[in-house]
């Protein structure tokens, strides 16, 4: 073993003291730093691939039998609740515990799951990324060099050094628009939000698919008002309840909703490619003759659309965990895509008039 990397070795390769490494390596309060001092400190770091003394210590005699989960997302959202409940539920299977991690920088510029890791704290981290974005460049650069076991969720990224677990947007929206389209509506409403992501791309491209062998129905695209700079406050509602942001928001929504609903005839459709997103329209449509559909469904809504395709979200964290765990035990990593093979019927009777 080579020799251990100091706050001296650093502070020579930056050009600076070793108290200023040691202040820019804990985030030390009250101390100012230039940025381009802690970031010169901190590519140095980096490159000199140091490891804070409570990691050198735990390196690693033995395993954790603990799990770090990242979740920059709000758990409230059923969603990723119920993928998380399925990683807890198939870790705790195997005796494995789950530690909620951040991906807040920390010391020596290391993210809170990477030091977690390093430190012994964790054997490996299931990453569920803020907008569906995976670890950046500079933590890529620190799961490849120090063979941190790792897996992606819902990132849509061709990963080398990790492990990615991903779904068939692309198949489950061609599938439930196929279903749509036998019964030969003329117009075929699709309302999507104001956002550009692999997943988006995917939903529209599997629908434009079922949508070729069908030059009969016409597409019409609406675009929502919801944007990844506003989606915390969307889903606010489902952890402290209705907000004024919320409220202003969900109205817009659902107002422009409606007007693009009224342009449809009894036999066209609609179709969203988010769960509930078809829940303002259903009492009207339904009463219309007109068919609601849904691309992505999480089971949340008081009642379903007539077709919907229902996301295996618990499904999706246990196969996070089984990946996880094959990379803990050596194996190489893999890319496993979920199909969304089952479109479901969510019709249920009559419903009364729609709700004031």
């Amino acid at each position: 073993m080579g020799k251990r990397v100091t706050l001296r070795d650093i502070a020579e390769a930056a050009g600076v003291t070793t108290a200023t490494v040691s202040y820019v390596i804990n985030n030390t309060p009250g101390q100012k730093i230039a940025p381009e001092t802690r970031e010169r400190v901190l590519m140095a770091a980096r490159e000199l691939n140091y490891v804070p003394n409570s990691a050198a210590r735990a390196l690693r005699a033995r395993r954790s039998r603990c799990v770090g989960v990242v979740a920059k997302k709000n758990v409230a959202v059923p969603r990723f609740s119920q993928t998380i409940r399925g990683i807890q539920s198939r870790l705790e299977d195997l005796g494995y515990n789950l530690l909620l991690c951040t991906n807040t920088i920390k010391t020596a510029g290391l993210s809170d799951y990477l030091l977690a890791y390093l430190e012994g704290r964790v054997d490996g981290v299931i990453f569920l990324g803020k907008d569906n974005v995976g670890p950046g460049p500079e933590s890529v650069e620190v799961i490849e060099r120090d063979h941190v076991p790792l897996v992606a969720f819902d990132c849509c990224e061709g990963a080398s050094v990790y492990s990615t677990v991903d779904f068939d947007y692309r198949g489950g929206a061609r599938q439930l628009a196929e279903r749509v389209l036998e019964r030969s509506p003329r117009r075929l409403l699709y309302i999507r939000p104001d956002i550009d992501t692999p997943q988006e791309r995917d939903r529209a491209e599997g629908l434009a698919e079922a949508l070729e062998s069908h030059p009969e129905t016409e597409l019409v695209t609406l675009v929502t008002p919801i944007t990844l700079d506003n989606l915390d406050t969307w889903d606010l509602r489902y952890s402290v309840g209705n907000t004024p942001e919320g409220d202003e928001l969900s109205a817009r929504f659902a107002a422009q909703l409606r007007d693009a609903v009224d342009t449809l005839e009894a036999g066209d459709a609609a179709v969203a490619s988010w769960s509930g997103w078809t829940e303002p329209i259903r009492y009207r449509c339904r009463e219309r003759g007109i068919l609601t559909a849904e691309l992505a469904n999480n089971g949340e809504s008081s009642f379903y659309p007539d077709l919907y395709v229902r996301l295996p979200n618990f499904d999706a964290g246990v196969a996070c965990a089984d990946e996880l765990l094959s990379l803990i035990e050596g194996k190489p990593t893999s890319a496993r895509v979920l199909h969304l093979t089952s479109v479901l019927d969510g019709t249920r009777g009559v419903y009364g008039a729609e709700p004031r």
